[in-house]
Parts: C-alpha cells; sequence; structure tokens
C-alpha cells in the first residue's frame, strides 16, 4: 500500500527538521526557509546518511521531525467516518502503526533525492493566526522537469506548530490515505488495516536487513 510519495518524503523532512524552536511567535514561512538550507547541506554532507545508514537516519527523524507531526489527528482524519467505530484500542494501534510508517518512509526516502532546490514562498495573511498554509516550490536536477508545489497544512497545538497535512501539486496525503484506508476496511474491517500497516512495516524492516 503506497502511503506517501518519496518526493514529498524527502522535501518534508528538510523543511521541518532539526529545528527546537516551533513556537507559534514564529512565522511558519521564516522557519521552513532558515531550516531548508540546513537540512539540504546535512544531507548532502553527511558520509552515514549518504551511505544509506538507516539507523542513523530513523534516528534522527524519531528526535527531529516526528514531534512536529501531529500524529493522532492524521491517523483520526485518514480513517474518517470509521473512526467513529474504532474502539479505543484500535485507534491507539492504527496511530501507532501510521507513525511508524511515515517514519520509517521518510527514513527511507532521505538519501533517494539530491541537488534539488526547494524555494518558500511568503506566506500569505490567514485569518485565523494559528492555522497556515506555508507554500513551496521543488525545483528538480533536471532542467526539463516542471517544478512541482509542496504545501503544508501547520496548526498551532500547545504553542507550537505541528503539521497535519501536506499537499503536492494539489494531492492531499489525507486525502490519499483515507481513500486506501477506507478500501482495507470495507475489505477487512478495521482490524483488516491494522494488519495491513503491521505487515508493511514488517516488509519494510525486512527490506532494510535484507540489504545491508
Amino acid at each position: 500500500m503506497k502511503v506517501i510519495n518519496s518526493l514529498v518524503n524527502v522535501c518534508f523532512i528538510f523543511a521541518f527538521s532539526a529545528s527546537n524552536v516551533f513556537s507559534s511567535d514564529v512565522k511558519p514561512d521564516e522557519l521552513v526557509r532558515d531550516v531548508v538550507g540546513e537540512i539540504m547541506h546535512l544531507v548532502e554532507t553527511d558520509p552515514d546518511v549518504s551511505a544509506g545508514d538507516m539507523a542513523k537516519t530513523i534516528a534522527f527523524v524519531e528526535a527531529q521531525v516526528a514531534p512536529h507531526f501531529d500524529f493522532p489527528r492524521m491517523a483520526r482524519l485518514a480513517v474518517g467516518r470509521p473512526w467513529r467505530n474504532a474502539t479505543p484500542e484500535q485507534r491507539a494501534l492504527i496511530v501507532q502503526e501510521f507513525r511508524i510508517l511515515l517514519v520509517r518512509s521518510y527514513a527511507a526516502a532521505f538519501t533517494r533525492f539530491k541537488g534539488i532546490k526547494i524555494e518558500v514562498l511568503p506566506l500569505r495573511a490567514s485569518e485565523n493566526p494559528k492555522w497556515a498554509l506555508v507554500e513551496s516550490s521543488i525545483k528538480l536536477p533536471t532542467a526539463v522537469a516542471q517544478p512541482i508545489s509542496l504545501n503544508y497544512d501547520m496548526e498551532v497545538i500547545e504553542g507550537k506548530w505541528k503539521v497535519f497535512d501536506l499537499q503536492i501539486d494539489g494531492a492531499s496525503l489525507i486525502v490519499n490515505n483515507r481513500s486506501l484506508f477506507q478500501r482495507e476496511i470495507q475489505s477487512s474491517g478495521i482490524d483488516g488495516l491494522i494488519e495491513t500497516l503491521r505487515q508493511k512495516n514488517a516488509q519494510s524492516v525486512s527490506a532494510e536487513t535484507g540489504s545491508r
């Protein structure tokens, strides 16, 4: 089950890694713009990451990226209406497996794309000061490739900006996953979705072990 485009994964890491200050008094576009250059440099120069050290990469994602995601909200929105019928235990398992899947996906994509350039656009005014849409443009290394838009839906949660959705060329991560999740739920129920996510995570571990 394909959860997210690899290019989105790696660009999302570039934009939101290595920042210890996600305070709501820092403008989201300024935050992203400042961090992009630092992370691009890290990815290009870190020999372990460049060599595909997944343990180090996953540890980095866990420490620097995962805290800035609103995983419970993302999972709830991706599941949609069936979330209401899920037990507390099922909800917790969905969030857990969805989180693992995204973190490992980001880590796996970390070294795949080099030479890209990301331009963060000026922040548009919002009527709600606790919500923001940060827009960016990704320029690929090949001259013939068209720039890709990558936008971030962010909201202030407990005084910090957190991401609850992202869009690549207008395609929402939440909407894409909702279609996949609901097909699984219609076929096998909530427990079937949980098992599918577990299997996907297990396959990722096996693939990493086999490539060593």
